[in-house]
């Protein structure tokens, strides 16, 4: 321990190199298959598609979704469709996109992504003084090193600019525009399974982020409608609900690193008995009024509450995929700040040895590619994100004073 709070900069700043490089070597080895359509792209690409040839009437159709994919991707082993599963509102957005061939709209959807990033990296350091007063190339570093990121980009998910959406909108709240954050907020309806938990937690601590949220909501739905008539909020939802009782291989309880995961996955539990739904209902519960207790005090800092937030939100979700620890970016940069050699938002002491494994961790690029695809348990995540939920309920809370 002593080596490395001598060198510990240095130590860390390796570390970072080291998981980059894994992380920028993944995607190159991909690049047939990339070009092919075997990413989660190809879910937008697909929406975009139905909409721009006026088949929005048929957007949630699993066989209309097939016979667009195949017009544009190359993948044998797949005997269905990539389902697009968002709300219709977002379909729009990749329209534009749609111009080009899949190739290139990729490649520019992963730019966009790259520049959202940054973007992101940038608020982080303007806003707050924990990220400011650390080195630029730990934060820059802490960024590229952090394998959800990683994987959301590659997959060309969506889940960088709710990213930047949720970063803004702590901004917001920081400066007490509570309304406007809910309506950035509103905006990431595209993942409502993680939004509107996040909006209702806020809300305990701001009730004016609804004010915000409500008509950006409301106006999205209008946007639904629009594209597909009165019919097409109601056929999205059947056609999630159809999915999540069907495709065990992408929402099974090996996969998803939750409470859900973790409760399915007990020895000597049936993962579809009565006893694992109450179970997951009971601890789901427990968490989540345990976080809003805290966060009901208003004494932390709202970078604070969206860290618990978002802690308690991939626990308590049905779904959780490892991109969605991309919303725990923060979190992690203060950690990996701490542990570098600068206090954190949170503590301002020394990194002890639980800093430090938790930064490994969180980090270690390996361990995510051995439990996802290695042994196929990434369940086994949900222990390092209790563990995190834990310390931020553990961490003493200061006054409450704006960035």
């Amino acid at each position: 321990m002593s080596l490395f709070r001598q060198n510990r900069k240095a130590i860390v700043v390796t570390f970072l190199l080291a998981m980059t490089f894994c992380n920028v070597a993944l995607p190159l080895r991909l690049i047939a298959k990339l070009r092919n359509g075997y990413q989660d792209f190809t879910i937008f690409y697909t929406g975009a598609r139905l909409l721009q040839t006026g088949q929005a009437a048929t957007l949630y159709n699993l066989a209309t979704q097939y016979r667009m994919q195949q017009t544009f991707t190359k993948v044998p082993i797949r005997l269905g469709p990539l389902p697009f599963n968002h709300p219709p509102f977002e379909a729009l957005f990749f329209v534009p996109l749609t111009w080009l061939g899949y190739w290139p709209a990729y490649l520019l959807w992963t730019v966009l992504n790259l520049i959202m990033l940054a973007v992101t990296v940038l608020l982080l350091r303007r806003h707050f003084p924990a990220f400011a007063a650390a080195p630029g190339m730990v934060v820059g570093l802490g960024a590229t090193a952090y394998f959800p990121i990683a994987i959301g980009i590659i997959q060309g998910q969506d889940i960088i600019f709710l990213l930047l959406l949720c970063v803004l909108a702590v901004i917001c709240l920081d400066g007490d525009k509570d309304a406007l954050a809910g309506a950035i907020l509103g905006v990431g309806l595209f993942r409502p399974q993680t939004v509107v938990p996040l909006a209702v937690i806020f809300a305990v601590r701001r009730w004016r982020v609804l004010a915000g949220f409500a008509p950006v909501a409301i106006a999205l739905g209008g946007v639904s409608v629009a594209l597909m008539g009165w019919r097409g909020p109601l056929d999205y939802v059947r056609f999630v609900l159809h999915l999540e009782g069907t495709d065990s291989r992408a929402f099974g309880p090996e996969a998803v690193p939750n409470l859900r995961g973790l409760v399915q996955e007990l020895p000597g539990l049936s993962a579809t008995g009565t006893a694992a739904h109450l179970l997951i209902v009971a601890s789901s519960i427990l968490v989540l009024m345990v976080a809003l207790r805290r966060i009901r005090k208003g004494r932390d800092s709202m970078l604070y509450v969206f860290s618990l937030a978002t802690a308690t939100t991939i626990l308590i979700n049905f779904h959780a995929l490892v991109y969605d620890f991309t919303l725990l970016l923060p979190m992690a940069l203060l950690l990996l700040i701490r542990t570098a050699g600068r206090e954190g938002e949170f503590e301002g002491h020394e990194p002890d040895a639980s800093t430090i494994t938790l930064v490994v961790l969180l980090y270690l690029t390996p361990l995510y590619i051995f439990l996802l695809l290695a042994v196929d348990r990434f369940f086994l995540f949900s222990l390092i994100l209790l563990w995190l939920y834990a310390r931020l309920l553990l961490t003493p809370a200061p006054a409450e004073v704006p960035a």
